[in-house]
């Protein structure tokens, strides 16, 4: 089964211009706006609505209901053409970013006009992670342990570099640099107000699910390991990362829940055999491709988004069990890191990627969120390493070396 992008070939009614400079689309607002960019295609909104009513302490299927009970509301009042865009978080009600917003474009493809980097002028004064190192390789040592007595298959562990900078940070500068740096993968930049909440920004390899008419993919990565400049030795690494028995272990875990969940849903699913590697500039990753087509046509995206989220790429294996072992070792809130974002029409079609890669910008501080998925044969230090090598896509889209850190860690 081979699934087209609908947006551009279906409906190009909702296409504002086939082709749109990259400089001017990426131009973040002051004040709200969700942008959204795809291998397909680029979203964006800068005309915020409302934002979703979420009650404390209420879950994911709460916070869908709401969502879509609001925007029918609002298409009935008189915006036909609203749609709900935004960041569904990990696990906690106060960090729901999803807003009802009109004027939505597509755009189907972004022009780039140089390959020039403007560098930012900022330097930074201060950095620090969360946990420290040796605190984490002690976390993922616990973790392995805990695997190994059978307690659990696979849990996601994550910490945060903190960067405290000279400057109040360009918004629209580093969100044009993801995106030109990720241009096969979904690059996203959210805030319900900027001036108090400040933007969620990140990009992101890996797909939860999108859902048009009665088509359905998702695009899980798991499996993970650094790319190098030597191009003999990325390939070697490229290959170490296809044969290796643990990050495959990792990857099957993920495909079996996703295709568990998505099996009901479905008269048809095709799931590849074995994985594919893609890169990103500086990641190899196993990823594949699901792709299905639905019972009914009426199944909405977010039918699908509560079964899915989170998946073991970004939680871990039995989910409970894994969510109560990140909740205790985290000395932090994942906000919206290792949630969805997305969007979602009146007719419940929509695609959502895994909110990874990404960090909290706010004035001059920059929270950045990585994670590594931990399994019975996880090396505390491997999994070290990956993290580090997780935060240098935003790191890349400041234009920071590991040098530029060092020495300003505290």
């Amino acid at each position: 089964m081979s699934i087209q992008h609908p947006y551009f070939i279906q409906k190009e009614n909702y296409t504002e211009s086939r082709v749109a400079f990259a400089h001017e689309i990426l131009q973040c607002d002051r004040d709200a706006g969700f942008y959204f960019t795809t291998p397909d295609y680029v979203l964006k909104s800068q005309h915020k609505l409302q934002d979703i009513d979420i009650a404390p302490d209420s879950h994911l299927s709460d916070w869908l209901k709401q969502a879509r009970s609001q925007l029918n509301q609002v298409i009935q009042q008189g915006h036909p053409q609203a749609k709900i865009l935004g960041g569904i978080p990990f696990s906690n009600a106060q960090d729901v970013n999803l807003m009802l917003m009109d004027e939505v474009k597509f755009y189907q493809k972004l022009l780039y006009t140089s390959s020039h980097r403007e560098i930012t002028a900022s330097t930074i004064e201060q950095a620090r992670f969360i946990p420290s190192g040796e605190h984490y390789q002690a976390q993922v040592a616990e973790l392995v342990h805990k695997m190994q007595q059978g307690e659990l298959n696979k849990a996601v562990l994550a910490r945060i570099l903190e960067l405290e900078l000279s400057d109040d940070i360009d918004i629209s500068q580093l969100f044009y640099h993801l995106s030109q740096d990720n241009p096969e993968g979904y690059n996203y930049a959210v805030a319900r107000d900027a001036a108090h909440e400040g933007w969620f920004v990140g990009a992101s390899p890996e797909l939860l699910v999108a859902k048009q008419g009665t088509q359905v993919w998702s695009k899980p990565v798991a499996g993970t390991l650094a790319r190098d400049t030597d191009p003999i030795q990325d390939q070697h690494n490229a290959q170490q990362l296809l044969a290796s028995a643990k990050d495959q272990h990792e990857h099957a875990v993920v495909i079996e829940m996703i295709a568990d969940q998505l099996s009901p849903f479905c008269k048809k699913l095709h799931i590849p055999k074995q994985p594919s590697l893609i890169r990103t500039q500086r990641l190899w990753h196993l990823a594949s491709r699901i792709e299905g087509e639905l019972k009914n046509k009426d199944i909405h995206v977010f039918d699908l988004v509560e079964k899915l989220h989170p998946t073991p790429a970004i939680c871990g294996q039995p989910t409970a069990v894994a969510k109560d072992l990140i909740e205790q070792l985290e000395p932090f809130n994942r906000e919206l890191f290792a949630g969805t974002m997305g969007w979602a029409d009146a007719q419940g079609n929509g695609e959502w990627s895994v909110t990874v890669r990404c960090a909290r910008v706010q004035h001059n501080i920059a929270r950045l969120f990585a994670g590594a998925g931990i399994v019975a044969a996880s090396d505390p230090s491997a999994e070290h390493a990956e993290t580090a090598a997780k935060f240098r896509t935003v790191l890349d889209g400041f234009g920071f070396s590991s040098e530029h850190i060092m020495g300003k860690v505290k």
